[in-house]
């Protein structure tokens, strides 16, 4: 069954606002009686059901998809548009708003239109127009006939700050024409683009206290103006953002948790949205506060248990290395983890990556003190005095300046390095032919410098051999005429 006379649907335009029209045409009355002609509930069609806009299609003759894409499915706890659910408030089929000009150019009261974009909570004015939106006289209505009743239009006040970006996306989000070009909000529905939008834009503006449900219009088209900016630029600006937020936080306490640090962000993602997904922005606070934090295993951070500790507290690393927290505080700064100028609670509220800081500690625990190194090496105290001044041999703990290390440690696993080094040279053939030397015998016989001489050896610029009967850098010998002879004919 077609109607006639037709009356032309516009995508821009509300399934209800449109029905209302149509009913009006042909029976002088509103939508219900129109509908109930169809043989539809009419509190099925008000609410969007499939079925019930199947029916006003064949009757209508008018194409379903478009009339789908035009409608609001209200649910009992959320609601649906276009297949993807959505928050009740996010996006209301209610003609609430409007834009004067936009009616006046629809022309008689008739064909007062309600837009479909007028319906979503991030809009506040008319883009086309530059006006903000009038609240219409009732605001529950489902057409502008009865929200305005017989009042005049309001007066259009013009907005004069740029019109946001946003709602540039979102018009050409819902006709269609986004270009494709930004795979990152393309893949997300639009209430998980603007509402990690506001939210971000939100805390930024107006702290971390924020409640965004008793901003204004004008500041929410702000802060969401705001948060869209970054959020458009994918997960790395967000990032960015969130590292703002967090160092912006007034929380002073060592152990202060994320509601304290990212505040109504954190609150919002972990306890008001469950209903609704609200896409990788919640990925993506949790991966920071997991990288910032030290979340200990088996902790649910955003209704995700963390199995594995990534990053220690000064509190947490001094109890899983068993070093006193005073002691490993300045054990950190020598090493260069803290600033030396960090007070108590800044060093409290810093993090330390668990596998660089464990080693490092584990390092220190195992370290041999200078005066041993000697015997570890199986060289002479002068060879290690002059290994360790030209850096063959370096400290744990960088020294800054002269005596600014008391007692010089040499982490073992660098000291095994050099002796690693060692025992990969041949071993020397007794019937070989040659004049076979320790290196500090063929040093006195001028075949040059014992650190230059030994760096060459394991760098295999020299050939050297070991010893099997004898260990570390006493078992190197080399061939002393050839040295010598090569260093002449240099």
């Amino acid at each position: 069954m077609t109607l006639w006379p037709a009356l032309p649907f516009n995508s821009e335009e509300t399934l209800l606002s449109y029905a209302d029209r149509l009913s009006v045409m042909h029976t002088g009355r509103g939508m219900k009686r129109l509908v109930r002609d169809f043989g539809i509930d009419t509190e099925n069609f008000t609410s969007g059901y499939v079925d019930a806009v199947a029916v006003f299609a064949d009757a209508t003759g008018l194409p379903l998809l478009d009339l789908q894409q035009a409608s609001v499915r209200v649910l009992r706890s959320c609601a649906s548009f276009r297949g993807d659910n959505i928050s009740k408030l996010f996006l209301s089929p209610r003609a609430a708003r409007y834009c004067p000009t936009c009616l006046e150019e629809d022309g008689d009261r008739a064909d007062w239109r309600f837009r479909l974009i007028w319906g979503f909570h991030h809009v506040a004015r008319c883009d086309l127009h530059a006006l903000w939106l009038v609240d219409a006289p009732t605001s529950n209505e489902t057409n502008l006939r009865l929200a305005l009743g017989t009042s005049e239009l309001g007066e259009a006040q013009t907005v004069h700050a740029k019109t946001p970006d946003y709602l540039s996306w979102l018009r050409a989000r819902i006709h269609g024409s986004v270009n494709g070009k930004n795979k990152w909000m393309d893949g997300q529905t639009i209430e998980q683009v603007l509402a990690a939008s506001e939210m971000l834009g939100s805390i930024l503006q107006h702290g971390h206290k924020v409640a965004i449900t008793k901003l204004k219009p004008g500041e929410t088209e702000e802060a969401t103006d705001i948060g869209f900016s970054i959020y458009a630029e994918g997960p790395e600006a967000i990032e960015e953002a969130l590292d703002t937020i967090r160092q912006t936080s007034t929380a002073t306490a060592v152990q202060a948790g994320p509601l304290a640090l990212y505040g109504s962000l954190f609150n919002w993602l972990d306890r008001q949205c469950n209903a609704i997904n609200p896409g990788p922005i919640r990925d993506i606070l949790r991966d920071h506060i997991v990288k910032h934090s030290a979340v200990e295993p088996g902790t649910r951070v955003l209704g995700v248990e963390i199995t594995e500790r990534r990053y220690h507290t000064l509190y947490s690393l001094s109890a899983a290395v068993g070093v006193e927290r005073p002691r490993l505080s300045r054990l950190l700064k020598k090493l260069g983890e803290i600033p030396m100028d960090a007070t108590e609670v800044e060093s409290g509220r810093m993090v330390f990556e668990t596998a660089k800081s464990v080693r490092l500690i584990e390092a220190f625990a195992t370290a041999i003190p200078l005066r041993d190194v000697p015997a570890y090496l199986c060289a002479t105290q002068n060879q290690v005095e002059i290994l360790y001044r030209v850096g063959l041999v370096h400290p744990l703990i960088p020294r800054a300046g002269r005596g600014s290390v008391r007692h010089v440690v040499i982490a073992r696993s660098h000291l095994d390095e050099l002796l690693n080094k060692v025992t990969e040279l041949p071993v020397l053939d007794e019937t070989a032919a040659g004049e076979f030397h320790p290196i500090s015998y063929a040093c006195q016989r001028g075949a040059g410098r014992f650190e230059d001489l030994l760096a060459d050896v394991l760098d295999g610029k020299v050939q050297g051999y070991r010893r099997f009967d004898k260990v570390g850098i006493g078992a190197i010998e080399v061939d002393v005429r050839s040295l010598i002879a090569m260093k002449k004919s240099a």
